[in-house]
């Protein structure tokens, strides 16, 4: 049987248990057309677990994202669960979706795989943000919680989120245990399980969530007095509005949210990407900003589980990176606890490991301890709840990518609560005099992230391959300084889980990361390195920053095929 005719036959059968009109329709087109290419895309190989679940574009067949993957991946779950979580089905399983292109169709139809599965399914409202249905799975006890969400990613993606009975993302063994169950169904064709014994309970805890942000808040941060500054919000169209607004508020902090970007719409038509992150996102409110006459400025990303964030001061808007926020809020938060109730001996902050080792700084002039995972906030939080249950104190989790978890109320980042937090921390005095502070306590930690693509065939192999060969031949020098410390994340013995990527440490301090991503043609180099503050600082830093990157970037970029190449050796 040729490659095609496989193809054409896996069509067939994926065609047979496909519930959506529309779906099916795709698949006769590709069968009468004979597109072998189009074919391998969709039936070639299945949407794998990375971040905690799926993700990818719109389509049909199990390399896309539609109704019938969902039933699969949704049978597949309740399989897992049923096998490994006492009383999985009478737990339920908390489920939410926000505002994309099909992710109500797609939430509907996990709804029904999870109770033909016989599970209780604790219903969010309809377009609810991340953190709700998160906080919703612990509030209600369940076995699991689905989020049906692609975060930030363009308009034709979507996903399909879980988090396990301990309220944090899946992390092995349960993503590979998952894998394996929806292989069985989707091999078995989707079968019905015959139970039918389950119930859909709508549950609203939106303004449970409000009063437990609000709490966090003061708990975190007592006895702060008078208003704060007043905020321009968006949430670039998508689920955050509605709560965001309502925990800022209730810190005495005005919102003033961009009206053109407040309702939820899955096509995000005023920015080209969805991403608080990208250049352009933030135009608009920061012409609302001006306006206003704001100081603070706030953003989501569009299911509201990262927080950008920005301040007005005498020299004008400075937008926070991911790592300066990072420290605004492990500074607040240690301070704190510190001076209010003393820092309890076994406290713990965390970071990723690609976030800035200005938190360890801060961590041990407060007296707090520092834990370090691989990048992903499925590690942060399964490893605070192991410390939590060990006696330790959670204080405050982070990564660079714009993700911040505040408190314990949401087992994952938290863009809302982090609004409100951030909003309260404001009033206590301006956040870049803050800032300011914690440079001249610490120096100036200056980081950077830069992206090496390459989106030609078999680009994403050249571009891991690139990694390896860095790993295992470092180079001697960078910029002309002595490489003095490499490390290749992926060789056991070392301090966090083997991954692929490698560190480079040079004799200035400088550290340079580099890991591959798993879905994309992409690495991701994320530089760091330290000034004295004060005048100029900041313009060293980049210049230093710019030829760090520039060699590391030739370093990776695959050479191009045919021609000579490859890393130097260390001497």
């Amino acid at each position: 049987m040729s490659n095609l005719e496989v193809l054409e036959a896996a069509a067939r059968r994926w065609r047979a248990f496909d519930p959506d009109p529309e779906t099916r329709s795709a698949i006769d087109s590709l069968l009468s057309g004979g597109d072998a290419a189009a074919l391998e895309a969709a039936f070639g190989s299945r949407l794998q677990f990375g971040t905690a679940g799926i993700r990818g574009t719109l389509g049909p067949g199990p390399g896309y994202v539609n109704r019938a993957l969902v039933r699969a991946v949704s049978q597949g779950l309740c399989d897992y669960l049923h096998a490994n979580v006492p009383e999985a089905r009478t737990r339920g399983i908390a489920l939410g979706h926000d505002a994309r292109r099909g992710s109500a169709d797609f939430a509907a139809e996990a709804a029904r795989a999870f109770v033909d599965a016989g599970f209780t399914v604790f219903l969010s409202p309809a377009e609810s943000p991340t953190p709700l249905v998160a906080y919703s799975l612990l509030a209600h006890g369940a076995a699991a919680g689905v989020v049906v969400t692609a975060s930030h990613n363009p308009p034709e993606y979507n996903g399909y989120k879980v988090y396990w009975e301990n309220g944090a993302q899946i992390i092995p063994p349960h993503d590979v245990g998952i894998a394996a169950a929806i292989d069985r169904v989707i091999t078995a064709g989707c079968p019905d399980r015959g139970v039918h014994g389950g119930r859909v309970v709508p549950v609203d805890d939106r303004a449970a969530y409000v009063a437990a942000v609000a709490e966090q808040c003061s708990r975190a941060l007592p006895g702060v007095s008078g208003p704060g500054p007043s905020a321009v919000y968006t949430p670039l169209h998508g689920v955050g509005a509605e709560l965001c607004e309502a925990v800022v508020a209730a810190q005495d902090v005005e919102v003033h949210t961009v009206a053109s970007q407040r309702a939820p719409d899955g096509a995000f038509p005023t920015v080209r990407f969805p991403n608080p992150e990208e250049a352009g996102a933030l135009d608009e409110a920061e012409a609302l900003l001006r306006s206003t006459g704001a100081q603070l400025l706030l953003a989501n990303d569009p299911d509201a589980d990262r927080l950008a964030a920005g301040w007005v001061g005498p020299g004008g808007l400075h937008k926070f990176t991911g790592d300066e926020l990072g420290a605004l809020f492990a500074d607040a938060l240690l301070e704190a606890r510190g001076r209010d109730r003393n820092l309890a001996e076994r406290a713990f902050v965390g970071r990723s490991m690609v976030s800035s080792e200005l938190l360890d700084r801060i961590a041990a002039h407060w007296g707090a301890a520092v834990v370090e995972t691989l990048t992903g906030f499925k590690w942060l939080w399964n490893e605070g709840v192991r410390r939590t249950q060990a006696g330790e104190t959670y204080v405050f989790a982070y990564e660079e990518a714009l993700g911040y978890s505040v408190g314990p109320i949401v087992r994952d980042k938290d863009g809302i609560g982090a609004a409100a937090m951030l909003a309260r921390i404001s009033r206590i005095g301006p956040l870049a005099e803050r800032l300011e502070r914690i440079y001249a306590r610490h120096g100036f930690f200056a980081t950077r992230q830069k992206s090496v693509s390459d989106a030609s065939p078999g680009g994403l192999a050249r571009l891991q391959a690139a990694v390896v060969g860095l790993a295992r031949r470092p180079p001697a020098a960078v910029t002309g300084l002595a490489v003095v410390r490499a490390v290749d994340f992926q060789a056991p013995g070392g301090r966090l889980p083997p991954t692929e990527g490698v560190g480079l440490w040079l004799e200035d301090g400088t550290r340079v990361l580099v890991r591959p991503s798993g879905t994309e043609p992409k690495i991701k180099i994320y530089l760091q390195l330290v000034e004295t503050w004060g005048t100029g600082c900041r313009e060293r830093a980049n210049v230093r920053l710019d030829a760090v990157e520039r060699e590391l970037v030739g370093l990776v970029r695959p050479a191009p095929i045919g021609s000579a190449g490859g890393v130097p050796q260390r001497g």
